[in-house]
Protein backbone atom coordinates (compact mmCIF):
# COMPACT_ATOMS: atom_id res chain seq x y z
CA UNK A 1 0.00 0.00 0.00
CA UNK A 2 2.88 2.05 0.51
CA UNK A 3 4.43 2.14 -2.79
CA UNK A 4 0.85 2.51 -3.97
CA UNK A 5 0.67 5.73 -2.35
CA UNK A 6 4.16 7.04 -3.49
CA UNK A 7 3.89 5.90 -6.68
CA UNK A 8 0.19 8.17 -6.54
CA UNK A 9 2.12 11.28 -4.91
CA UNK A 10 5.25 11.02 -7.83
CA UNK A 11 2.62 11.00 -10.88
CA UNK A 12 0.86 13.91 -8.77
CA UNK A 13 4.43 16.22 -8.54
CA UNK A 14 5.24 14.96 -12.22
CA UNK A 15 1.80 16.40 -13.59
CA UNK A 16 2.07 19.52 -11.06
CA UNK A 17 5.96 19.90 -12.16
CA UNK A 18 4.43 19.48 -15.97
CA UNK A 19 1.97 22.36 -15.40
CA UNK A 20 4.38 24.54 -13.90
CA UNK A 21 7.20 24.49 -16.57
CA UNK A 22 4.08 25.37 -19.30
CA UNK A 23 3.99 28.61 -17.02
CA UNK A 24 7.26 29.57 -17.05
CA UNK A 25 7.10 32.30 -19.31
CA UNK A 26 4.76 33.70 -16.53
CA UNK A 27 7.13 32.35 -13.95
CA UNK A 28 6.04 29.30 -12.82
CA UNK A 29 2.35 28.81 -10.89
CA UNK A 30 3.67 31.05 -7.66
CA UNK A 31 4.22 33.87 -10.14
CA UNK A 32 0.85 33.17 -11.82
CA UNK A 33 -1.08 33.17 -8.22
CA UNK A 34 0.85 36.77 -7.27
CA UNK A 35 0.17 38.01 -10.44
CA UNK A 36 -3.58 36.57 -10.00
CA UNK A 37 -3.79 38.31 -6.12
CA UNK A 38 -2.26 41.12 -7.25
CA UNK A 39 -4.77 41.93 -9.92
CA UNK A 40 -7.50 41.12 -7.47
CA UNK A 41 -6.09 43.55 -4.92
CA UNK A 42 -5.40 45.93 -7.78
CA UNK A 43 -9.19 45.78 -8.39
CA UNK A 44 -10.78 46.40 -4.97
CA UNK A 45 -9.41 50.16 -5.71
CA UNK A 46 -12.21 50.37 -8.51
CA UNK A 47 -15.93 49.93 -7.82
CA UNK A 48 -18.51 48.94 -9.85
CA UNK A 49 -20.32 52.60 -9.65
CA UNK A 50 -17.04 54.26 -11.21
CA UNK A 51 -17.45 51.84 -14.02
CA UNK A 52 -20.74 52.33 -14.69
CA UNK A 53 -20.74 55.89 -14.18
CA UNK A 54 -17.79 55.54 -17.07
CA UNK A 55 -20.15 53.44 -19.06
CA UNK A 56 -22.69 55.42 -19.05
CA UNK A 57 -20.87 58.82 -19.99
CA UNK A 58 -19.60 56.64 -22.59
CA UNK A 59 -23.10 55.70 -23.88
CA UNK A 60 -24.22 59.59 -23.83
CA UNK A 61 -21.35 60.73 -26.08
CA UNK A 62 -21.95 57.48 -28.36
CA UNK A 63 -25.65 58.23 -28.21
CA UNK A 64 -25.27 62.41 -29.23
CA UNK A 65 -22.82 61.35 -31.93
CA UNK A 66 -25.75 59.25 -33.56
CA UNK A 67 -27.67 61.90 -33.24
CA UNK A 68 -25.35 64.15 -34.98
CA UNK A 69 -24.56 61.53 -37.84
CA UNK A 70 -28.10 61.35 -38.28
CA UNK A 71 -28.94 64.63 -38.28
CA UNK A 72 -26.04 65.01 -40.98
CA UNK A 73 -27.53 62.51 -42.68
CA UNK A 74 -31.11 64.09 -42.88
CA UNK A 75 -29.09 67.64 -44.22
CA UNK A 76 -26.80 65.68 -46.91
CA UNK A 77 -30.59 63.85 -48.38
CA UNK A 78 -32.18 67.54 -48.51
CA UNK A 79 -28.95 68.70 -50.28
CA UNK A 80 -29.79 65.53 -52.68
CA UNK A 81 -33.07 66.26 -52.99
CA UNK A 82 -32.13 70.29 -53.76
CA UNK A 83 -29.65 69.49 -56.30
CA UNK A 84 -31.81 67.41 -58.35
CA UNK A 85 -35.03 69.76 -58.37
CA UNK A 86 -32.96 72.59 -58.86
CA UNK A 87 -33.47 74.45 -62.30
CA UNK A 88 -30.04 76.56 -62.27
CA UNK A 89 -28.48 73.01 -62.20
CA UNK A 90 -30.00 71.27 -65.34
CA UNK A 91 -31.40 68.43 -63.67
CA UNK A 92 -35.09 68.64 -62.95
CA UNK A 93 -39.07 68.75 -63.51
CA UNK A 94 -39.47 68.98 -67.31
CA UNK A 95 -36.00 69.92 -67.93
CA UNK A 96 -36.38 73.62 -66.63
CA UNK A 97 -33.22 75.95 -66.71
CA UNK A 98 -31.71 73.93 -69.82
Amino acid sequence: MTDNVREHFEQILARYQALDSKLESLGGIGQLLGFFEGVKRDLKAVSSEELERISAEIKTVVESLLKVDYELRKVQNLKLLFEQTDPSSGRGEGGKGQ
